[in-house]
């Protein structure tokens, strides 16, 4: 219940509460567990830095470090041991599509290792029953269900102990874990409930959330309330107790005695959800992380109010990954971190648990995917180069696709470019065109977003007279977006080309039938079927 505010004439809707206290938080939950997989694929919550095939790509390339060091384990416990799936488990699987790209790559990557016969199943989850529903039918991951790699299951990271999976009915807990686990998870943190402290020549303070609007809220769920929400925040005097957790209260202290002025982010809920999947996995563990975030101690000195980042309905806020990290060390874990600053997102991973060889494979696999080779440089290097796509040549596209592992975001940038470069394309390029497609293709996930892919390698294929192979991404198209004129058109012209005439006039018919006032139909129509009069005429002569 929201009372007015006698100074400010604003209507209160909670005072002087813990931020991960806030109602916020019900909101959030509210919203995702509403939208589902709608909150990806409107564009309303952030996803591409973290669901891309380069960023898929360098998590496989430390998972595969893992599954090294996980097979000397095995060598040591006996042939038995391989009979049983290493899980590799997404939290907060959102679209699916991360685990798409990751499954197409990284099974690749095992298949041409000596590692091959290691059998993995991974577990995609979330706390949206909509977003379990959709995978299932996602035709996409058929295949994977079919070869029993993959899984699904509704898991809350925040409450949530065990781990059910709705294909095969196992359970995975602690009662039943054998093996270490692997969690991987992206934009999932800066979801969770925060607390936020301030700093101040050794003295620490918890702020508070007051949250108001300029008129009565009875809805906290109503779509506009974020664009109303006041926030302020006030800070009092506490100690380093505060926590019934000590080990987090141990890097609450920490912070009090290394930083001199600060407000500082406090990852509650995720240091929590760390706990319950170390008590999972029996201590024993990777998890692989990406969010936006700070992981040095450095980047987490003189910060002011932190910002709310609003997405429509749902709210973000920054990681402090270098608090989860201290926990994880003080645990006697191991943070693999990066030593520069990132630009967009912070890519981390965590170690629980021992290992001969002190996970040495992990540890190389993530400083060469991550450390040299970070998504975050990539997505950089990404944004600073897709306005000048026009100015590359085809070869030159071709190559930043390849780079990309055939990245369906970066070909709809580069569509443009490729179809003007296309026009004078040679057999050889036409080709390496034709491949590129395929790859481009095998490679997308889609979930309901405005590009539409297929018309675009339809279009491409179309510019270098592939015109067989263009008609089945038509229809594609066709298919998953809806039936156009443009498109049955270009259909029609596929036809023609491949001088099926009479294709070529059902297709004109039906679009004509939809859109009477298409011009270059109509126009194309009248032509057709003078040629076909003068055909048969011909013939007729002849006989």
């Amino acid at each position: 219940m929201s009372s007015p505010d006698i100074l400010t004439n604003n209507f209160v809707l909670e005072r002087n509460q813990r931020l991960s206290s806030s109602l916020l938080w019900q909101r959030q939950r509210n919203f995702f567990d509403r939208q589902g997989v709608k909150a990806w694929s409107t564009g309303t919550v952030p996803h591409y830095i973290t669901s891309n095939p380069y960023t898929a790509s360098a998590y496989g390339k430390v998972v595969f470090g893992f599954l090294r060091d996980y097979a000397a384990t095995l060598r040591q416990d006996g042939e038995e041991a391989f009979s049983q799936p290493l899980y590799l488990i997404e939290l907060g699987a959102g679209s699916g599509r991360f685990a798409y790209h990751f499954l197409r790559q990284f099974l690749a990557l095992r298949d041409r290792s000596l590692l091959k016969h290691i059998p993995i199943q991974y577990i995609l989850t979330d706390l949206a029953k909509q977003n379990r529903d959709f995978w299932l039918s996602h035709p996409r991951l058929q295949p994977f269900f079919e070869q029993g790699v993959l899984d699904v299951a509704v898991f809350d990271v925040v409450r949530d102990d065990q781990i059910h999976l709705s294909k095969s009915g196992a359970v995975i807990s602690a009662e039943t874990v054998q093996r270490p686990l692997v969690f991987m998870t992206n934009y999932l943190f800066d979801s969770l409930p925060q607390d936020v402290f301030y700093v101040e020549d050794g003295q620490l303070y918890e702020r508070l959330i007051t949250l108001s609007s300029p008129q009565p809220e009875p809805d906290w769920d109503a779509p506009d309330l974020l664009d109303r929400l006041i926030v302020d925040y006030e800070n009092h005097a506490i100690t380093s107790d505060y926590y019934e957790e000590s080990g987090f209260n141990r890097v609450l202290a920490e912070y009090q005695q290394k930083l001199t002025q600060t407000s500082l982010l406090f990852p509650i809920a995720g240091l929590r959800s760390l706990q319950r999947l170390s008590h999972i996995s029996k201590g024993q563990m990777l998890l692989l992380t990406g969010d936006k975030g700070y992981c040095r101690e450095i980047d987490l000195e003189g910060r002011g109010t932190p910002g709310m980042s609003r997405h429509g309905s749902c709210i973000s806020l920054m990681v402090n990954y270098h608090a989860m990290a201290k926990y994880v060390q003080h645990q006697g874990g191991q943070a693999l971190t990066v030593a520069h600053r990132h630009r967009s997102l912070c890519v981390c991973g965590f170690l629980l648990g021992s290992h001969p060889q002190n996970y040495g494979e992990t540890r190389q696999a993530f400083y060469e995917a991550i450390e040299q080779r970070s998504p975050d440089d990539f997505f950089a290097l990404k944004k600073g180069v897709e306005g000048g796509y026009k100015a590359f040549n085809l070869n030159q596209l071709l190559a930043y696709l390849r780079l990309s592992g055939w990245d369906a975001n970066i070909f709809w940038g580069c569509l443009p470019g490729l179809l003007e470069q296309a026009k004078s394309a040679t057999r050889e390029e036409g080709e390496e065109v034709r491949l590129a497609v395929e790859q481009i293709w095998a490679m997308y996930y889609p979930i309901g977003e405005e590009q539409d892919i297929a018309n675009g390698l339809a279009l491409l294929l179309f510019e270098i007279g592939e015109y067989e192979s263009a008609l089945s991404y038509f229809e594609q198209s066709l298919s998953l977006k809806g039936i156009e004129g443009h498109k049955l058109y270009n259909v029609a012209m596929c036809y023609l080309h491949l001088g099926n005439w009479e294709k070529a006039l059902a297709v004109l018919d039906r679009l004509l039938e939809m859109e009477p006032e298409f011009q270059p139909a109509r126009a194309l129509r009248i032509k057709l079927k003078a040629e076909i009069r003068s055909q048969i005429a011909e013939r007729s002569l002849s006989e």
